[in-house]
């Protein structure tokens, strides 16, 4: 049992093996088509290739610092120690702004292209031999300019592209105006013009605006990791060089606007400092002169100090009265500032008030003040972003006037506490004379006033010294480097797909073709569908010469020889009846019933052909001068003084002759003419006299004459031509046979190309045995005839 198995597993597996080859061998054999279209594929990469522009990656990297990484100069030692997070996102927007790309654009002069005109196409170039400028401001153009410019020998012809306007320049640089040509032209630093004479180019001018949002979107600014400070900018373009100049100067206008805003802060704090100094000279000196007049008028000079422990407590107590004092004037310092602002400017930052929250907001401030402003120039006032940096301006504002009224508020009640306190210990001096108090409480407004100066002259130094030290919060780590392999075109890749698609479309037609087609090739494709019905013979494709005709009786000598083993056997010996039908005309059944006849003399059989298709009779075809207006077997059935015998006639071939009976003159109605008793009566008289009688019988799809004598048929032959026969006739004779309408029933397979239906020759060295080689025909011939 176990080896049963083995047995049946190695025979499908020899079986798929086969069918494997033979569906290579359907393909391969139209190995020209898959040849051409590679050729064709690979023809149209090698021109892409030739004419693609050639994109490069250029690539720079950036890392951004935190505020106390960068050299900024400052008094204050407590920034050293906080802590600050660099938002990337935001860096990355402010990286690919439009504001800051058209910075570029202007510095660069990007929104002139220049265009090489070859023979084949235009190609871009970033070294022109001239140079084009626009007459007016650049910004005041609303829409692309296009100009043709050929470089003669005297100077420049100019072709307005969108008007037609033609313009001639004497010289090679224009120092005077030409009405209605806007531009400017003279020749590149370093440029010899006179090596372009005769060279055609064109120029574009293009709006500031756009030019810069083409190139805010070119730009890809992306972090080199998610906890890293550094970002990676890249540009892609047909220039290395330019690209690596346009990342370059992005960085260094990035870098420039960090410290224009930076500063900014810084300038605003000058100006701030330098309006308070008005206001304190004059409080300074308002002080002095009541001092002054203080001390003449009740003829004092100098105090001594009081002694002991009642004149430290009472020092002690003053100075935090004074302390809280200074910090009430700083808040009301800054409360006018910003109530006296009539737009969103920038407040003095780090004016000496100790507390970390009013100078947190501040801050704040100061930076949404800032980002207000930069958007402002950009964006409309209805802009969702610049509404909601309006609505959060307005908050840190009323935060900050909150907060300082709270803390002004803490202050006096601190104050009222060191006054009560301060009274408390005034009450040991009683003996200190009122004028002293008086004059003390001068020296104290003196003090405070001269201590508020000094501090604000200190902002201002460190202001002025930030001025002049500020530098951008980035480090470049490389500047734009061009990776030396392109990004596009990936020659080896579309080389690649060439050739895949070279093989894939030639492949998928046919495939397609094939799945369409629902004619029947092979024998294999017979056998698919028909199940246990018999292939008897698979007759080659012959053409008609002396080999061919050899050839050709040796198939058909198969074919009696396979015919004999259906054929019923019988006691009386009498005649054996074939009959030979197809399903649709042209598939070669009276083609098969002349040769099998053939066959079947050089048997030694004595055999007779009766043309039964009355209404197509091509039974005649075979013979010489005799057309199929003869008499025969129609006019035999009609005609009852008619003896068949009178009407038969033989073939040429003397050696091995066998008898012909016509179709005869085609009768109204074939059918009624079949259903005579003289059919049942000649039947058994040609059976006394003939071994095999071949009937060649209409199509039994288009008419029901043969289904309706097939009863009288020992052996029904039906007729399949490869490349003719539709799939689906098969499963219809197979019903005619499974319902008994056709007895006995064997396929003959007509017409087979075997070299381009099995992939490989077939000679009748095998099978038929000659040794004769069937003629070869060419791929297209073959295509044709599988078409």
């Amino acid at each position: 049992m176990h080896t049963d198995k083995n047995e049946y597993f190695d025979s499908m597996e020899e079986e798929n093996s086969i069918q494997l080859k033979q569906m290579m061998n359907k393909y391969l054999r139209y190995w020209p088509w898959f040849l051409i279209t590679i050729l064709i594929a690979l023809f149209t990469v090698f021109a892409y290739l030739r004419y693609a522009d050639v994109i490069y990656r250029s690539e720079a990297k950036v890392k951004l610092l935190l505020d106390k990484e960068s050299s900024n100069f400052t008094l204050d030692v407590t920034k050293l120690f906080n802590k600050s997070n660099i938002n990337l996102e935001n860096e990355i927007a402010l990286f690919k702004s439009v504001h800051l790309s058209e910075q570029v654009v202007k510095n660069l002069k990007l929104n002139v292209e220049y265009y090489y005109n070859s023979t084949v196409k235009s190609k871009q170039i970033f070294n022109a031999p001239f140079v084009v400028s626009y007459n007016d401001n650049i910004t005041k153009l609303k829409d692309a300019i296009q100009y043709t410019i050929k470089v003669n020998p005297t100077g420049y012809t100019i072709l307005d592209v969108l008007s037609g306007q033609k313009f001639d320049i004497k010289g090679y640089t224009s120092t005077k105006k030409i009405p209605n040509l806007p531009i400017n032209i003279k020749p590149a630093l370093g440029a010899i013009i006179t090596k372009s004479i005769d060279l055609s180019y064109n120029v574009v001018l293009k709006p500031l605006n756009k030019t810069a949002l083409e190139l805010s979107n070119a730009f890809e600014v992306d972090a080199e990791g998610k906890d890293s400070d550094i970002l990676s900018i890249s540009l892609e373009g047909t220039n290395g060089p330019q690209s690596e100049a346009i990342i370059n100067n992005l960085i260094h206008v990035f870098e420039a606007d960090g410290i224009t805003d930076k500063q900014e802060v810084s300038r605003r704090t000058i100006n701030f400092v330098d309006d308070r100094f008005v206001y304190l000279r004059k409080e300074l000196d308002s002080i002095e002169s009541s001092k002054k007049e203080y001390k003449r008028s009740n003829n004092l000079s100098f105090i001594q100090e009081d002694a002991g422990s009642s004149i430290v407590q009472k020092t002690a107590k003053e100075q935090a009265s004074f302390d809280i004092e200074s910090q009430l004037l700083l808040a009301d310092l800054l409360k006018k500032s910003i109530e006296s602002q009539k737009a969103f400017e920038l407040l003095p930052a780090d004016i000496g008030i100790q507390n970390p929250t009013i100078n947190q907001l501040v801050a704040d401030y100061n930076t949404a003040v800032l980002s207000y402003q930069k958007l402002q120039t950009s964006a409309g006032s209805n802009n969702p972003s610049i509404q909601l940096l309006v609505s959060t301006l307005v908050s840190l504002k009323n935060n900050i006037i909150n907060s300082v009224k709270g803390f002004r508020q803490q202050l006096k009640t601190t104050l009222v506490q060191s006054e009560s306190a301060q009274k408390a210990a005034d009450g040991s001096f009683a003996s200190i004379p009122e004028k002293e108090k008086v004059l003390r409480s001068i020296e104290r407004q003196q003090n405070l006033k001269e201590s508020l100066y000094l501090l604000l002259l200190q902002k201002r130094e460190e202001a002025s010294i930030n001025l002049a030290v500020t530098v951008a919060n980035t480090k470049i780590i490389d500047y734009a480097i061009t990776d030396i392999y392109p990004v596009s075109p990936q020659r080896s890749k579309i080389v690649l797909i060439a050739l895949f698609l070279g093989m894939v479309i030639p492949f998928t037609i046919l495939f397609i073709i094939f799945k369409l087609d629902n004619k029947i090739y092979t024998a294999t494709d017979v056998e698919n569908i028909a199940g246990n019905v018999p292939i008897l013979v698979e007759l080659p494709s012959l053409k008609e010469d002396k080999d061919s005709y050899i050839q050709n009786l040796e198939a058909f000598r198969t074919l009696a020889h396979n015919t004999n083993f259906i054929t019923p056997y019988t006691e009386d010996q009498k005649g054996k009846v074939i009959f030979v039908t197809s399903s649709i005309k042209g598939e070669g059944k009276t083609f098969v019933s002349y040769n099998l006849a053939t066959a079947y003399s050089h048997l030694d059989k004595k055999v007779i052909v009766i043309g039964a298709d009355f209404r197509n009779p091509q039974l005649h075809r075979h013979l010489d001068n005799v057309s199929k207006d003869t008499k025969g077997f129609s006019n035999y059935l009609h005609d009852g003084t008619l003896q068949w015998r009178d009407l038969l006639h033989s073939n040429d071939d003397k050696e091995f002759p066998f008898d012909l009976f016509l179709s005869g003159i085609i009768p109204p109605n074939p059918t009624l003419l079949l259903s005579n008793q003289r059919f049942e009566k000649f039947i058994n008289e040609v059976k006394e006299e003939y071994d095999i009688i071949i009937f060649d019988t209409p199509p039994t799809l288009l008419v029901s004459d043969t289904l309706m004598i097939s009863k009288y048929a020992d052996t029904s032959l039906f007729v399949l031509r490869s490349a003719v026969t539709e799939k689906n006739l098969i499963s219809y004779s197979k019903k005619l046979f499974k319902d008994k309408k056709i007895i006995n029933m064997g396929y003959v397979l007509n017409d087979i190309d075997f070299t381009s239906s099995y992939g490989y020759g077939y000679n009748y060295g095998y099978g038929y045995g000659y040794g004769k080689e069937v003629v070869k025909k060419s791929w297209f011939q073959k295509w044709k005839r599988n078409k």
